[in-house]
């Protein structure tokens, strides 16, 4: 069965040197902390942290249990605090910690070497060497992964300018046949245009009496423009003057 990560905490076996408040403290917060209530725990921790608040074993509860409850920046802060200890085990365990808390913010490089300086002190720790060899393997997959993404990246940009060149041809297209159907339409409509004109001649065509009578009053114009004119040029009688 596949293990997963391990957190390990310290249980303050010297705690005889402290008073019994902090003492009392740090057994409840050891406690909640085995039950998995963080929050919990850190109350017991921060409250025994105004009586020494300096203390790398209770820098390393807090960050610890600030780890497993996903305050992962926090968490790195006072475990980093707590490798300032002649406890090599205390410091080896810091490490660890360090190590988890790195992995589960993603930062699998960090992981790495925090798990390889655990090893340095403890070369015998099953949980670090299983864990160093899982952040490495997540190392490799995310390189593997951003090798990988320019490819796709480009891949990805072909497919959107085929997908733009193919909408393109086909607005053109729509375009095209929109043009051709509305000169269509136009030639369909030039013949009824056609058709229609000597409907408009019918309309104002004039009717047979009305030709007529124009007709008539034309005549007779004509009639007295003659007689005017023949009036005009009445020849005079012959008066044996030669003028």
């Amino acid at each position: 069965m596949r293990r997963v990560l391990v957190t390990a905490i310290c249980l303050m076996a010297a705690m005889s040197a402290y008073g019994e408040d902090y003492i009392d403290l740090v057994e409840k917060g050891n406690e909640a902390f085995k039950q998995s209530d963080y929050k919990t725990a850190l109350d017991f921790y921060h409250s025994a942290e105004t009586d020494l608040p300096e203390s790398p074993e209770l820098d390393y509860n807090i960050g610890s249990a600030l780890s497993k409850d996903e305050g992962y920046e926090q968490a790195v802060e006072k475990l980093t605090r707590a490798l300032n200890t002649t406890d090599i085990g205390l410091e080896a365990s810091a490490h660890y910690n360090l190590g988890n808390t790195h992995y589960w913010m993603g930062d699998y490089q960090k992981a790495i070497t925090s798990y390889e300086n655990s090893l340095r002190i403890n070369p015998d720790d099953m949980d670090a060497k299983y864990n160093l060899e899982l952040a490495r393997r997540m190392l490799k997959e995310n390189m593997d992964k951003e090798c990988e993404k320019p490819q796709d990246q480009q891949q990805q940009q072909e497919q959107e300018q085929e997908q733009q060149q193919q909408q393109d041809q086909q607005d053109q297209q729509n375009k095209d046949e929109e043009q051709q159907q509305q000169q269509d339409e136009q030639q369909q409509q030039e013949p009824d245009e056609q058709q229609q004109q000597p409907d408009q001649l019918d309309e104002k065509e004039i009717s047979r009496e009305d030709a007529e009578r124009i007709l008539n009053a034309l005549r007779d114009d004509e009639e007295d423009v003659q007689k005017k004119i023949k009036r005009k040029v009445k020849a005079k009688p012959y008066t044996g003057k030669d003028w």
